[in-house]
């Protein structure tokens, strides 16, 4: 969807004025002000959430004309797409980081038209056994290794086998099976092997993709310009027993026809938004089939090149077991390096600190490179996405058998509450697209029943 005019955007800026003056916030800039005493609003759809799906739903209604509010946790916008300047002085996304599916979302159109960069992930990447970096006949086996686990889940998948994709490992991938299965599994999925729906993982797409070298939550931020969000008013209850919503916060009720409910699957199983009356069973059921996997960044500063790796250059190391992970060192050619963990180690590894995983990821880089290597680390952060309390792990992957369920999450309840993210698309789960997809559908669906 192309962005609305500035002046369309500042003429239902205004006209929504009156309704956000009780929440304290505005969403050029991500500016906080005093809570509040309660009050109350009345508009046409309620948006829960300024992540990803938020905004574009938020930016769907505005092109529809429809009176409406976004209510959003934090004191910022974007969600899980977020980018720091702060910590290192150069921009780290602290959680999405490439733009999956490129040529399927319109984030190349919007940082083209927003004056930002964008640039090809490195196909080369580099293999480390140890000390020893792989090649020739080695890197050749590691292909057919990772095309034969690949081949044999989405085959199974694509058949409508819905069950878990370690039980179609292929036998004799040896030495290669614990570095395909983390690639496939938690660094793809956020989940073991043992976690992921065939169905699912046959039916994603991820390719071409594409970084944006002054962050992708920076790009996300700057799509919600203009926006009226109430910062720092988590949604506590929504009442869907009477003729109109009532969606209670902290700052005050929120009366609407309709409401887009962005938080995560996670979060809400765990009942950080109650509904009243509940949910449908197929609904709550749902959440639990398409739960948040695990994944963090452990973000290194590493001067002078001490791996002598090229810009975004992506380093694997093979080793046995599911204790590994995936750097990508020199991110926009800066000292910054990712170390990313998934699955059930980085789930270990968030419950046990961010000191434990940082000092895995130095002792990972020591064992490839030697002691040298990172003898003058400099500033590191550790993503905690997991203990978050308003998203609670990383993005949905469906369990074994649980594919079908994006599309019931999907469907409306009492038809004005619609649940929208990157759970709800069934190609483009566990990415920003398939987010802002979600979020458009939904606010298309909301403006249309009204």
């Amino acid at each position: 969807m192309p962005p609305a005019t500035l002046d369309r955007r500042r003429f239902l800026g205004a006209s929504l004025a009156p309704m956000l003056a009780p929440f304290a916030g505005t969403a050029a800039r991500g500016q906080t002000g005093p809570a509040p005493a309660p009050s109350s609003a009345e508009v046409d759809v309620v948006v829960v959430g300024a992540g990803a799906a938020g905004i574009a739903a938020a930016r769907a209604l505005l092109a529809a004309g429809r009176s409406f509010l976004v209510l959003e946790a934090r004191d910022r916008v974007g969600g899980r797409a977020h980018t720091d300047t702060g910590v290192f002085g150069v921009p780290v996304d602290f959680g999405a980081h490439w733009i999956h599916a490129a040529d399927e979302t319109p984030f190349p159109f919007f940082a083209r038209a927003m004056g930002f960069v964008t640039a090809e992930p490195r196909q080369d990447v580099i293999i480390q056994d140890g000390r020893k970096r792989l090649s020739g006949d080695d890197i050749d086996r590691f292909g057919d290794a990772y095309e034969a686990l690949e081949q044999a889940i989405v085959g199974t998948g694509s058949a409508g086998r819905d069950i878990p994709a370690a039980a179609v490992m292929p036998k004799g991938l040896g030495e290669w099976e614990g570095l395909v299965s983390f690639l496939l599994g938690p660094y793809g999925c956020a989940k073991d092997l043992d976690r992921v729906s065939t169905v699912d993982f046959a039916r994603a797409r991820e390719f071409p993709e594409l970084f944006i070298r002054e962050g992708f939550g920076a790009l996300v931020a700057r799509l919600a310009e203009g926006i009226p969000v109430a910062f720092s008013t988590p949604v506590q209850r929504i009442d869907r027993s009477g003729p109109r919503l009532r969606v209670e916060t902290p700052r005050g009720t929120v009366e609407a026809r309709a409401a887009i409910v962005t938080a995560s699957t996670t979060a809400l199983a765990e009942g950080a938004v109650r509904f009243d009356p509940p949910l449908p069973a197929a609904h709550e059921d749902a959440l639990t089939g398409l739960s948040l996997g695990s994944y963090l960044h452990v973000c290194l500063e590493l001067p002078g090149n001490p791996l002598r790796a090229g810009a975004d250059e992506p380093i694997w190391f093979r080793r046995p077991g599911r204790r590994t992970m995936a750097l990508l060192a020199r991110m926009n050619g800066s000292d910054v390096a990712y170390a990313d963990a998934a699955g059930s180690f980085a789930a270990e590894l968030e419950q046990a600190g961010g000191r434990a995983a940082v000092d895995f990821a130095l002792g990972l880089i020591a064992e490839a490179y030697g002691s040298d290597a990172v003898r003058r680390v400099g500033r590191t952060h550790v993503t905690d996405w997991g203990r978050d309390p308003f998203v609670r792990g990383a993005f949905s992957c469906a369990e074994p058998g649980r594919a079908g369920d994006r599309a019931r999450l999907a469907e409306a309840v009492d038809g004005r509450i619609w649940i929208a993210g990157e759970a709800t698309h069934a190609a483009l789960w566990g990415t920003v697209g398939g987010a802002w997809a979600e979020g458009e559908r939904a606010a298309r669906a909301a403006a249309a029943a009204m």
